[in-house]
């Protein structure tokens, strides 16, 4: 509830005081002024609670100067904080000569025994904190400047404070510098932590930034995704969502990870698999996300003229490597003419389909060959020829092959990655541009994938 009402006066003096109208792209000044606001209002409440009671025992002690000490600290406050005209920085310089006379005061009248030396102790690490570690150590310095006078005046009896009956030089003396060595030591740590905040908040805004561009992507794609009939559809979107987000953070904190230790192979080889194995989860997830908006009915085509031999030579490249890493013979003959090569369709799904095909093929067959067939059918369609020495699909699965998660053997290690989607959106994909997909398998020999594509979409 005091949480509440403290936020609610806060956010009031914000707009009062026209720091609402800055903007937090000014980075770390920004938050070191709203923080001098929080300091300053806070400040000036709990001393005008304390300023009754405290001046009523200043009074019944017969001690005048802490009377008028009060008074005026009261009196800068009220000013510094309600005078609109005043800038951050003179606000901030008030405020601290402010405290600094009360301190200093406090301390040549009561000594260690009242609040004055804590106050100095508050006060360095609060300039450090609303305006950086050159403001704290000038405040030490102010402060040393302080020590010395009232060294010089007792060691020279120059005046006379109430302190100097409490201490004599030697032991002020050595208390002195352990005040000022214990101001100098919170001025730096509180700096320090103050920059490795600024340091690691400067990071996650750049991380922000680059996962916010990939995040656009999410987003696209799940606000087409509309209530329909399938409620199956609907869930798999919404909770591939939810994982890819994150997942996305993973792998931005391993990239800024990749920079340490360089030097230790050990260290980057478990980046790397981090790396890799976040690559296939969101594959995955792609994966769901596009069959959940192919059954919602929300998939469109992207119809443009391109050149289809420019997306069969990408796919056919690179899938090579993999096709080599696994000693399988990789063959691609197409024979598309250059004249016959442009179409009106949607490229990205030209490429996905050849992309699912080929990945399956190359997945379910161990050694042999895979080859990709393409050429013009007649003038209206392309046709495409993919085969395949796998390890083949039973007559019996014909049926069920391109069913959403559907797998041909389950038992069988290979079948256990992936997804079970591809050939589901290879086959819609093929749908939407126009043409079928069929097969002929026999188990133990291989496959072949026959589809085709029509050259004119519109």
């Amino acid at each position: 509830m005091l949480g509440e009402i403290w936020e609610s006066y806060l956010q009031r003096y914000i707009r009062y005081s026209r720091f609402s109208e800055r903007e937090e792209q000014e980075g770390l000044a920004y938050f070191r002024d709203k923080l001098f606001i929080s300091i300053l209002l806070l400040t000036f409440v709990l001393g005008s609670l304390s300023y009754v009671p405290s001046t009523y025992v200043a009074v019944s002690r017969d001690e005048p100067i802490i009377v008028v000490l009060n008074t005026c600290t009261i009196l800068g406050l009220i000013f510094t904080v309600f005078y609109r005209g005043l800038s951050f920085y003179t606000r901030k310089i008030l405020f601290s000569t402010n405290i600094f006379f009360l301190s200093f005061v406090m301390f040549m009248v009561l000594g260690l025994e009242g609040n004055g030396s804590v106050l100095i102790f508050a006060l360095s690490i609060l300039i450090t904190l609303f305006n950086g570690r050159k403001h704290g150590l000038l405040a030490v310095l102010i402060v040393a400047v302080f020590y010395v006078i009232l060294l010089l005046g007792l060691y020279f009896e120059l005046f006379y404070l109430p302190i100097f009956d409490q201490y004599d030089f030697q032991l002020l003396s050595i208390v002195m510098v352990n005040n000022l060595l214990f101001n100098l030591l919170l001025v730096f740590s509180v700096s320090f932590l103050i920059n490795q905040l600024h340091t690691a908040l400067l990071k996650g805004n750049q991380l922000q930034i680059e996962l916010h561009e990939k995040h656009n992507n999410v987003l696209e794609a799940k606000n087409r995704v509309e209530k329909s009939d399938k409620l199956k559809s609907a869930f798999l979107a919404n909770m591939s969502h939810e994982i890819r987000t994150p997942m996305y953070g993973i792998l931005g904190c391993a990239q800024f990870l990749k920079e340490y230790n360089e030097d230790d192979p050990n260290y980057q080889e478990y980046i790397e698999v981090i790396e890799d194995s976040g690559e296939q989860l969101l594959d995955i997830m792609t994966d769901i996300i596009n069959i959940s908006i192919i059954e919602s009915g929300l998939m469109f085509t992207n119809i443009k003229m391109f050149n289809v031999n420019d997306n069969i030579n990408t796919v056919y490249n690179a899938f090579i490597p993999e096709a080599d890493e696994k000693g399988i013979v990789f063959i691609l003959n197409n024979t598309i003419a250059i004249q016959d090569a442009y179409i009106s369709s949607d490229s990205e799904k030209v490429t996905s389909v050849l992309k699912y095909l080929i990945k399956n093929a190359i997945k379910y067959t161990d050694k042999g060959t895979i080859e990709l067939l393409c050429g013009r059918k007649d003038e209206s369609f392309i046709e495409f020829h993919l085969k395949d020495t796998g390890m083949g699909i039973h007559e019996d699965n014909y049926e069920n092959i391109f069913d959403t998660f559907y797998q041909v053997d389950v038992e069988n290690e290979n079948a256990l990655h992936g997804s079970g989607v591809g050939l589901t959106i290879a086959k819609a994909y093929i749908e939407m541009l126009g043409g079928n997909i069929s097969l002929i398998s026999e188990v133990g020999v291989g496959t072949s994938f026959l589809f085709t594509m029509k050259v004119n979409l519109t």
